[in-house]
């Protein structure tokens, strides 16, 4: 008889092993995957500009498939979402983008979700490449007014994010703050809302010495909610013969994000071809 009882409770404690173990994945935080387009003169700096951040998107989207699959498409509540920052006298309609490019499976029921994430995906591509003809503004830099990335982060980035998630964020920049308009920006001391005149005190050798200063830098924002950050395509102006550049603009995009209150910052991706940009994404997020 105590065999027995000692057989029943082992399998008692086996089954109730599994049935944890198996319930375990589906209790984890869903991903929550925001892309922040910078539209400004760089979609025209190079002339396969367009196609290098369109993959990197994609590589961004594969990731977010990845994590509704993970979570059995049914049980999904993953997000992905394309944020455009606003550019003045752009009369790209980029609210209409953001809704068409952006999907929440926890709104769906479970026998929906399959059908919409493929009803996405179809017109995905689409979309995309709508988005991209209709931000392009001319062929000169004068055309592009700027986008004013501290603006948007201090306003807008907090809504993007879900406390609930695990956010994965993929600003595409590359790395400037600065606008057509040489007065647009805001200045308090060394601190700045643009990186131009940052980027004129790091013309010196200790440039990471004055750089690394608590009182030099961009003006911080409040970042309140925990998040994964990946700056893609860093880029120097056309013309810029500083060999430092990107590292300069990495560096003051890593040093803002770290003020501002963010935990889990990855090395910024300097700009290359789209199938390198693409597997540097997959491999980082």
């Amino acid at each position: 008889m105590k065999k027995i009882l000692a057989t029943i409770c082992i399998i008692t404690t086996f089954y109730a092993c599994t049935s944890n173990a198996t319930e375990q994945p589906h209790s984890a935080k869903n991903d929550n995957y925001v892309v922040i387009l910078d539209l400004s003169d760089r979609i025209i700096q190079n002339a396969d500009q367009v196609d290098i951040d369109t993959n990197a998107i994609r590589a961004v989207f594969e990731r977010f498939e990845k994590s509704v699959q993970n979570n059995l498409v049914v049980k999904s509540g993953d997000k992905f979402s394309i944020r455009i920052i606003p550019q003045k006298s752009s009369s790209l309609p980029g609210n209409t983008f953001e809704n068409s490019l952006s999907i929440d499976m926890a709104k769906f029921s479970g026998s929906e979700k399959l059908k919409n994430l493929k009803e996405f995906k179809d017109n995905f591509s689409r979309q995309l490449a709508l988005l991209y003809q209709n931000a392009y503004l001319g062929n000169k830099n004068s055309d592009f007014a700027g986008v004013d990335i501290w603006q948007y982060f201090n306003e807008q980035v907090n809504t993007d994010l879900d406390s609930k998630c695990n956010n994965k964020v993929v600003v595409i920049t590359d790395g400037y703050f600065d606008f057509e308009d040489k007065q647009h920006g805001v200045s308090n001391n060394n601190r700045f809302t643009t990186t131009a005149p940052l980027l004129k005190k790091m013309t010196t050798t200790d440039w990471q010495k004055i750089s690394g200063d608590n009182e030099t830098g961009l003006i911080p924002v409040k970042l309140q909610v925990d998040a994964q950050w990946l700056v893609c395509g860093i880029q120097p102006k056309a013309g810029n013969k500083d060999l430092l550049e990107a590292d300069k603009l990495s560096y003051l995009w890593k040093k803002w994000l770290l003020e501002s209150g963010a935990k889990n910052i990855n090395e910024p991706i300097i700009n290359s071809s789209s199938l390198k940009m693409k597997n540097l994404i997959l491999k980082t997020l």
